[in-house]
């Protein structure tokens, strides 16, 4: 059978056209001869994302992109539609981002893989992220450079202003005047190292005498560091047994003592008294000086004429006049009594107390808001030692304590009259 040129004519108008068809789709990026996955990714822009641009990954192509189109909800959005090749698997939370892929502009979307296990099926939709393009970039850049130059400007537009004044007729001379005194002043300085130079030159043998003075005094204190702690340590001790004497006996006496004082000075200016009109009565003052004028006169008058005045011949002797003073003394002595005294504290002890124990004849006495403990009421005062040793068991600062009348004595002057 004999074919026509018609229809061979025919047939090859129809391969051409396949194979314009397949080359045309093939410049697309789509093989009909290659199974193919399509995936789906969302934009809010593209910025001049084409159809048939690359997708790759580390910058090998593994797809191309198949289709741009607005969404349907009118939101604006861009689906943009990847057709990538059947063995190519994208994992699950990859990003499509859209890039530049020249120094021209040009676009493209470079997948950026997750280290899921789990893989996007075809058809399914892959979160997108855009790149900021060369335009943004180059503004980011040069930004920070425009405002430095903006800074610049304005720092050296101060300096032209600073200039100008500096040079002005009246600024050239303050600056002139200022640098007349800046030389002055360094003029002094260093007249003032100099003098200073040569006092150290004629006063460094004295210099060397107070230096050596001063290491002297230093090696005597450090060999005397010792003494200086015996006398701190004494200090300290003195200090402590001053803080353990009992105190409220010797308060109790200089308020009795000061109240003595009180009422004697109102006696001596009161003239309701003997005391008072001895102080205060002039015309006694005035007699009295009169009165010593006299026996001033008698006196000188006697030794001048004493027979004038003595007419015997012998003084007898023979009587001895004794003054008996045991009496008094024995008052005395019955009159102070010794007491212990034990404790004063701001509490009030029970008087059956073991801490009494062992000792007689407890009293307690209030003064001023304190309670002051006695032990013993002796009128030899070798019982109140006795007395004093058993109570050291209990009350370490136990002392002996002597009372005349009722009232707090020294026991100094307690002793004394013991002694009489």
């Amino acid at each position: 059978m004999k074919i026509s040129k018609y229809v061979k004519l025919g047939l090859v108008v129809v391969f051409s056209i396949s194979a314009l068809v397949w080359g045309l789709s093939y410049l697309k990026g789509h093989d009909f001869f290659k199974p193919v996955d399509y995936y789906y990714c969302r934009y809010k822009r593209v910025d001049g994302l084409q159809e048939s641009s690359h997708v790759t990954r580390n910058g090998f192509r593994v797809g191309f992109v198949k289709n741009i189109r607005f969404t349907d909800d009118k939101s604006g959005d861009l689906i943009v539609t990847f057709m990538m090749d059947n063995d190519f698997k994208i994992p699950k939370n990859s990003v499509a981002c859209i890039v530049s892929s020249d120094i021209m502009g040009t676009r493209a979307v470079k997948l950026t893989f997750s280290n899921s296990d789990d893989y996007y099926s075809t058809g399914d939709t892959i979160p997108g992220d855009i790149e900021n393009d060369l335009k943004e970039q180059v503004s980011l850049q040069v930004l920070p450079l425009k405002k430095k130059a903006e800074e610049l400007l304005s720092t050296v537009d101060s300096a032209i202003t600073v200039l100008t004044v500096i040079f002005n007729e009246d600024a050239r001379k303050n600056l002139s005047e200022s640098f007349r005194n800046i030389n002055q002043t360094f003029n002094n300085i260093e007249q003032t190292s100099a003098d200073l130079k040569e006092l150290m030159s004629n006063e460094k043998a004295n210099l060397g005498n107070l230096i050596s003075n001063m290491e002297n005094f230093s090696g005597s204190l450090k060999d005397n560091s010792a003494r200086f702690n015996n006398v701190i340590q004494n200090l300290s001790s003195f200090s402590d047994t001053l803080a353990s004497l009992p105190l409220t006996p010797v308060v109790n006496d200089m308020a009795t003592a000061v109240n003595s004082m009180k009422n004697l000075l109102d006696k001596i200016n009161s003239d309701q008294n003997t005391a008072g009109l001895l102080f205060n009565d002039d015309e006694l003052y005035y007699n009295i000086t009169g009165l010593t004028s006299g026996l001033q006169r008698l006196l000188s008058d006697i030794r001048n004429n004493p027979k004038k005045y003595l007419h015997f011949s012998a003084l007898d002797l023979g009587k001895d006049v004794y003054i008996n003073t045991s009496a008094t003394s024995s008052d005395n002595v019955h009159k102070t009594i010794f007491k212990v005294h034990l404790i004063s504290t701001p509490s009030k002890i029970p008087l059956n107390s073991n801490l009494f124990h062992g000792l007689e004849n407890i009293e307690e006495l209030e003064t001023s808001g304190a309670f002051s403990y006695f032990a013993g009421n002796y009128t030899d005062y070798s019982e109140a030692e006795k007395m004093l040793n058993v109570a050291y068991r209990n009350f370490p600062d136990a002392t002996i304590v002597a009372f005349r009348n009722g009232k707090v004595i020294k026991l100094e002057r307690a002793l004394r009259s013991l002694k009489k």
